[in-house]
């Protein structure tokens, strides 16, 4: 990312915040912008039998552990 990227984001998170804004509000909103951008996995649904199969498993191995 070069300094003209990095000057128009900043612009911008400015123009979205409150005018009554503190010094901490736009500190943090820039700390927010810095953060690494990590995809999200995608969720996976597991089958209902596949579900069950699992609670199965866990309520047989809790049962052994009383």
């Amino acid at each position: 990312m070069n300094d003209v990227d990095v000057k128009r984001q900043v612009r911008e998170l400015l123009d979205r915040l409150p005018d009554d804004c503190s010094f901490a509000d736009v500190q943090r909103a820039i700390a927010v912008l810095m953060w690494p951008k990590q995809e999200v996995p995608a969720r996976r649904h597991l089958p209902p039998e596949e579900v069950k199969r699992r609670l199965r498993e866990w309520l047989k191995s809790s049962e052994k552990d009383k």
